[in-house]
C-alpha cells in the first residue's frame, strides 16, 4: 500500500476513515515511466485514475503544424488521467508523458465505480474531484483569453512555481500559449 496514497485520502474532508481504507485498497496498480515515456498515446484508451507518488507528467496534444502544446502538468499528490477516454471509453485526443522519472499508482474504472454507487462519501469525493478539475479547465481558458503574457506567468508562479525549476521553460512557455523567447523575456523584467 502507498503511503502517498493512503496520506492523499485521510487528508481529504469528504472521506471518512472507513470510506478512505476501502478506497485505498483499490488503489494497486503500480506504474513507474522512465522520463520521455508515454502513460498514454494518442488514440490509446485507458480507463485507470492515476495518482503521482513521485515525479512530473505533462499532457499534451499536437497541432496542425506538428507542434506540442501542452494542456497541464501532474506532479506529486496529484490525480491525472485523461478525462475523456477514462469516462465516455473514447480514444484519447491528447498524451500523457513523463517528464522525469516518475511513479504512478492507479485504481481501475471497474473497481472505483461500484464504490461509487455504494459509498456515498465515496461518489461525494469523486465528484469533488470532476467538480474540481472541470473548474480548473475552465479558469484555465478564461486566463488564456483575457491576461496578458506576463499575468499569465504571474498566474502560474503563484499557482504552479514549484514546477519552474522542474521542467523545461519551453514546456510552460507552451502551457501558457507563448514562444519560449517571449517567456525568456517576460523571466528576465521579473528577475
Amino acid at each position: 500500500m502507498s503511503v502517498a496514497i493512503s496520506n492523499f485520502l485521510s487528508e481529504n474532508r469528504i472521506l471518512g476513515t472507513e470510506s478512505a481504507k476501502i478506497l485505498e485498497a483499490f488503489w494497486n496498480k503500480d506504474k513507474v515511466l522512465q522520463s520521455k515515456e508515454l502513460l498514454l498515446g494518442f488514440n490509446q484508451k485507458d480507463s485507470n485514475l492515476y495518482f503521482v507518488k513521485n515525479g512530473c507528467v505533462r499532457l499534451f496534444v499536437i497541432d496542425k503544424n506538428g507542434e506540442q502544446i501542452n494542456l497541464g502538468f501532474g506532479y506529486e499528490n496529484s490525480l491525472i488521467t485523461c478525462f475523456q477516454t477514462f469516462i465516455e471509453g473514447k480514444p484519447s485526443l491528447i498524451s500523457i508523458e513523463a517528464i522525469v522519472d516518475t511513479e504512478l499508482v492507479a485504481i481501475a474504472k471497474e473497481d472505483l465505480m461500484p464504490l461509487i454507487q455504494s459509498n456515498s462519501e465515496i461518489a461525494l469525493w469523486y465528484q469533488s474531484i470532476l467538480e474540481f478539475t472541470l473548474s480548473g479547465h475552465i479558469q484555465r481558458q478564461v486566463e488564456l483569453l483575457t491576461l496578458k503574457p506576463y499575468e499569465r506567468y504571474e498566474v502560474f508562479i503563484k499557482r504552479s512555481g514549484h514546477l519552474i525549476n522542474r521542467i523545461p521553460l519551453k514546456f510552460i512557455a507552451s502551457y501558457l500559449m507563448m514562444k519560449p523567447e517571449t517567456l525568456s523575456r517576460i523571466r528576465a523584467k521579473i528577475s
